[in-house]
């Protein structure tokens, strides 16, 4: 049982949470959305007891464990993965060990190998992890413990898709209560039953019973109906407003065109109850009742510009070859990108995909083998870890950097990315991982590249961000490579598979080989 009750939350004078109630029975499962900035991550840290609400309450069951992974790792006094599950095994056991059992070893091992982390022993030091390898390890702990609640804030964020998978079978057949925060969509609609929406401009929380899709049909519905009965009213003001002034004129030219007494007495009675209408329509003008017409919220609005005659061989690779130290990532690659393909290159975690993207774009030098990019293409790099953002730097300077704009252009530029003059002037290293991520899609933009290689461009992005980023990509008329791990969006933005292997790359792999 998972119990929240009106619970509050304020930062600096803003209302980040405001009387949320959600209640989660034994084995239910679901899911907490809404765009960036609207508190989900707060009420995780509130219900894992990270963080203490302003006021309410959460409540569970008794002796109930609360798992809780957050979106980035946190610092654990650990050195090796061994010992990051001996203190998971430790937080559930009434008496501590010093060192893990055969059968916890044995889960702990199976748990790696599912989340693709086979390739490390127990013994590997924390240290030499990447984030998105450590975050793994967290998950693998945290699953270890099987807690009778489970928290998951963006898991598939650093996940293959064998590994999502995976995660998303034992989701369904986890026997406790799952609330999880993601945007992959597919994922949703795997794992969760039901939809909780917060929603920054509303108190309070919705909930929908149903699946993610089920949930984006509802609201689809709601705005139709929203729209048509803001329809109907404007009509009926109008309407009212025709009459009131036809009433006004009728009455006006029949008092002045007689000298009736009689007549001129009831042109003064339909007037005085014209001016009662309009009175009534000024009233109801100003009343809660009146609809606002409902408009589309502020959304990220990318247009990326139109792409220039290209010549027909946009990249061609021969004999490419690339590892660290003894270890080869991949070997002799034969690779041919025709003009207006897109691609999104795939396979598991630590096979090579963005080194291979370094590689192909220059930032890294192959071992062996030649590649050379046709004469107009202007391709535009987005990494993964956003590395290229100098930390030091405000996304004003940033910007300035890769095109000449003057200071008012670059605030009307970056106010298409959610960027506002505030945060324009901060240095990036105070950014969000979420602004961050559009930072770096502005200045892809302003590069004016028209061939695009993106290495998981939608990490970090909210729902409706990435499908505007999808309507971008639908819009561009240039080619695109890309690393990503949303399937949703591999789906709607690419029309052919690259699967990455130890043995090499397959080229054209039908999408329901691999989806």
């Amino acid at each position: 049982m998972l119990q929240i009750n009106r619970v509050s939350k304020t930062f600096d004078h803003i209302q980040v949470l405001k009387d949320v109630t959600i209640s989660l029975g034994d084995h239910e499962h679901a899911a907490l959305v809404g765009s960036n900035g609207s508190g989900k991550t707060t009420l995780f840290e509130i219900i894992a007891g990270k963080l203490q609400p302003d006021s309410g309450s959460v409540v569970t069951g008794s002796n109930e464990l609360i798992g809780y992974l957050p979106q980035n790792p946190i610092a654990i006094s650990a050195e090796t993965i061994g010992e990051v599950m001996l203190l998971a095994v430790n937080q559930i056991n009434p008496y501590a060990s010093a060192s893990l059992s055969p059968r916890d070893e044995a889960n702990a091992l199976k748990l790696l190998a599912n989340l693709g982390l086979g390739y490390l022993g127990l013994d590997a030091a924390l240290a030499t992890l990447s984030g998105g390898e450590g975050t793994r390890v967290q998950l693998a702990s945290l699953l270890l413990q099987r807690p009778e609640i489970l928290l998951l804030d963006e898991p598939t964020n650093h996940l293959d898709i064998p590994a999502l998978e995976w995660l998303e079978n034992f989701i369904n057949t986890y026997p406790g209560i799952v609330l999880l925060i993601s945007h992959d969509r597919l994922f949703l609609d795997r794992t969760v039953t039901t939809i909780y929406e917060l929603d920054e401009e509303r108190e309070g929380i919705r909930k929908f019973v149903g699946t993610y899709s089920e949930y984006t049909r509802q609201l689809a519905l709601e705005k139709q109906k929203a729209y048509e009965t803001w329809k109907d009213q404007e009509a009926e003001i109008r309407r009212l407003r025709a009459y009131w002034h036809r009433t006004a004129e009728q009455a006006r030219v029949s008092e002045r065109s007689t000298k009736d007494s009689s007549l001129r007495r009831y042109a003064k009675k339909v007037a005085k109850k014209g001016t009662a209408k309009k009175k009534r329509l000024e009233r109801y003008l100003d009343s809660p009742e009146r609809l606002e017409k409902p408009m589309d919220k502020w959304r990220i609005n990318i247009n990326f510009a139109e792409a220039e005659h290209q010549s027909q061989q946009v990249l061609t690779a021969q004999g490419l070859s690339f590892g660290y130290g003894e270890r080869l990532l991949f070997e002799n690659l034969d690779l041919y990108i025709q003009a207006g393909q897109r691609i999104a290159l795939v396979g598991a975690n630590g096979s090579g995909k963005s080194t291979l993207l370094k590689v192909l774009i220059g930032q890294l030098q192959a071992l062996s083998g030649t590649c050379r990019w046709g004469n107009s293409v202007v391709p535009g790099y987005m990494p993964q870890k956003q590395e290229d953002l100098d930390p030091d730097l405000t996304p004003i300077e940033q910007l300035q950097a890769v095109k000449g704009m003057n200071l008012s252009e670059v605030y009307h530029f970056l106010h298409y990315f959610l960027l506002d003059e505030d945060h324009a002037n901060l240095p990036t290293s105070a950014l969000s991982f979420g602004q961050r991520a559009r930072l770096l899609l502005a200045r892809l933009v302003a590069q004016g590249a028209n061939f695009l290689v993106l290495d998981e461009p939608v990490n970090h992005l909210d729902i409706p961000s990435r499908e505007q980023f999808e309507k971008a990509l639908e819009a561009f008329n240039g080619g695109m490579l890309l690393v990503a791990h949303d399937r949703a969006f591999i789906a709607r933005t690419c029309d052919t598979l690259w699967v990455l292997t130890s043995d090499g790359i397959r080229v054209d792999v039908p999408d329901e080989e691999w989806l």
